[in-house]
């Protein structure tokens, strides 16, 4: 019987344990510590210690984490401190919480936290400043009384948060928005060593005495600054006008107009106006009014109206419309100054001067640059000169170049000492050397070659012009793909037999050819010219042709004959054509005896013993063979 009733207890003793449990799990008291879960196993651990079952979509939560820790609180709490500063909410049905994303898409973001000691015990006025990954200052706080802190943002990614307090080993955290949790800040007993703290020792830890402690300030007199100095602490303060030094720097919410000198950071919570001059950075979020000038870097973000010089890189988010000078690199996202640079200016937008040892860089240009060793500019709209190549995407204006401009579009003029590269050209190229373009709607000049895909208007060349399509190729040799090449055999009034290269468009061609004289001791005779072929049928052409022959060409003197020829071109099957017709010439040679090629009678004759010279009335015949 005593057996039974220890039995029964037992029994009864199990169901009560079980009923509390159930009664616990139906309060849904939840106890978690997270550390950067991702939130899809963070809501499902809260599932299994709470009462209801959680509803969520993993491929929209899946990139988020969360670090956090959580002690007897109910499920709605728990799941609603996980989502805190993400873009869902939780809607509480009686079967069920279902996670929805928010509909307002500006909803604001943040990071927040607690920050504690050793023991446990919340740290207040702690300095916490946030950086993105790549070490860019974004915003900062400091904690309250219960040590916790507040940072809001505007975007979501990930982000490194500092916290920084006298006394205490500096703490860094990687995270995304959200709760970051606890962070424990150890004491920091050489840095305790090093600091002189004169004065009423506080003991307490309100806020009024910690900004006694932690600000210094002069009197406020009209015509006196107040001065914010920082000697391995850091000095916090609100709308300072002055001088802010730091040897770990000094923090300033909203405002301050003076002069920034940093060992280590000054950094302007909104605005800051003068000089900032840093051995390593002055950072200052919002307008920065003056000069920034660096050993390592100045950053200033949205607006900065000054001059930026720099030993390493000074860094402007937004507008600037001052100079940059950098030995190496200055970056800007807008500029409408001028840049002068030993190594790089880097600038998303430029309206004014580039100048450059080595490398102006910039999306958008709308002035000059000028470059000793190349400028790269995806738009430029001025005027663009380089000793050594100017780079460009788009050029709407005049580029001159002693070595090299580039761009994808010309819509103006290129000259160039050696080679103008361009993808497009609508206005002119103009080269001592090489043109290279893909279409050319205008004029392309070159001393050797002109190259084109594509030219519609004039390519002039004293040698070669090639393209894939030409109409007024002028050149003594035109590579055109569209175009006519052929070899012709013609003989004209001074005895002159030659074979000759002929090749062109559809309206212009080139002359280049060789033959005999049989008048002549020296019988070689070389031709050079241009012609233009004017269509009148299928079957007809006019041709103009303007060339210059020497006869004697290996001989000690000379004998020259330039001359215009008229002659209709009869095409007799695809490959063939006759053509025939008066020219109108002038002979010069620096011997008189060289008259004894010339007709009798010309239109205009003059003799001496220096040479002859004679205008007269010609003709010339050929056959032409077209491959």
């Amino acid at each position: 019987m005593k057996h039974k009733r220890t039995t029964m207890w037992r029994v009864w003793g199990i169901a009560m344990m079980l009923a509390t449990a159930l009664g616990v799990r139906a309060q849904g008291n939840i106890t978690l510590k997270l550390t950067d879960e991702p939130l899809p196993k963070a809501l499902q651990l809260i599932e299994q210690q709470g009462s209801k079952s959680i509803i969520f979509s993993v491929s929209e939560t899946e990139k988020h984490r969360v670090s956090a820790d959580l002690h007897g609180i109910t499920q709605a709490e728990a799941i609603n401190h996980v989502l805190w500063g993400k873009p869902f909410v939780a809607k509480e049905r009686p079967e069920c919480f279902v996670i929805q994303r928010k509909k307002d898409r500006d909803a604001s973001l943040g990071i927040a936290g607690t920050v504690v000691d050793e023991k446990g015990e919340p740290i207040s006025n702690c300095n916490v400043q946030l950086f993105t990954m790549d070490s860019v200052y974004v915003n900062g706080a400091t904690t309250d009384q219960e040590g916790s802190f507040s940072i809001p943002l505007k975007r979501d990614e990930d982000y490194l948060v500092q916290v920084s307090y006298i006394g205490y080993k500096t703490a860094y955290r990687q995270c995304q928005v959200g709760h970051v949790g606890t962070i424990v800040m150890n004491h920091d007993a050489m840095r305790l060593s090093e600091v002189k703290v004169t004065g009423m020792r506080v003991e307490s830890r309100n806020e009024e005495q910690a900004d006694t402690l932690r600000t210094v300030a002069v009197s406020r007199r009209k015509q006196a600054a107040e001065v914010i100095p920082s000697v391995n602490i850091i000095g916090v303060s609100n709308n300072r006008k002055s001088l802010a030094l730091g040897a770990l720097g000094n923090v300033v919410r909203e405002k301050a107009y003076g002069l920034q000198i940093a060992g280590l950071s000054n950094h302007v919570g909104d605005m800051g106006g003068g000089v900032a001059i840093a051995g390593l950075s002055n950072t200052s979020g919002g307008s920065y009014y003056g000069m920034q000038i660096s050993g390592l870097w100045n950053r200033a973000s949205e607006d900065s109206k000054g001059i930026m010089v720099c030993g390493l890189c000074n860094m402007i988010g937004g507008d600037y419309d001052g100079v940059q000078v950098g030995g190496l690199s200055n970056k800007a996202q807008e500029m409408r100054g001028i840049q002068v640079s030993g190594l790089g200016n880097i600038s998303r937008g430029m309206m004014g001067l580039q100048v450059a040892g080595l490398g102006n860089l910039s999306r958008d240009i709308y002035g000059v640059h000028l470059a000793g060793l190349m400028n790269i500019s995806h738009d430029a709209y001025g005027l663009q000169i380089a000793g050594l190549a100017n780079t460009s995407r788009d050029a709407y204006s005049l580029q001159l170049a002693g070595l090299t401009n580039i761009a994808e579009d010309v819509c103006g003029i290129q000259f160039a000492g050696l080679a103008n590269i361009a993808k497009k050209v609508n206005g002119v190229q103009l080269s001592g050397l090489v043109n290279m373009a893909k279409d050319v709607d205008g004029l392309q000049f070159a001393g050797l070659v002109n190259v084109a895909k594509q030219a519609k208007g004039v390519q002039f060349a004293t040698i070669l012009n090639v393209a894939e399509e030409s109409n007024f190729p002028i050149g003594l040799i035109n590579i055109i793909k569209e175009g006519d090449k052929g070899v012709a055999l013609t003989y004209d009034m001074l005895g002159n037999s030659m074979m000759s290269f002929r090749s062109g468009g559809k309206y212009t061609y080139g002359i280049l050819g060789v033959g005999y004289n049989t008048q002549i001791e020296e019988r070689l005779v070389v031709e050079a010219g241009y012609g233009l072929q004017i269509p009148i049928c299928q079957w007809l052409n006019i041709n103009n042709e303007f060339k210059a022959t020497t006869m004697g060409y290996n001989s000690g003197y000379m004998r020259s004959n330039f001359s215009y020829l008229l002659a209709p071109s009869l095409t007799l099957w695809r490959h063939c054509n006759l053509f025939a017709g008066p020219s109108i010439n002038y002979f010069m040679s620096d011997r008189a005896s060289a008259a004894t090629l010339l007709p009798n009678a010309g239109l205009w004759r003059k003799e001496g013993d220096r040479g002859i010279g004679q205008l007269y009335l010609g003709y010339q015949v050929g056959v032409q063979y077209v491959f």
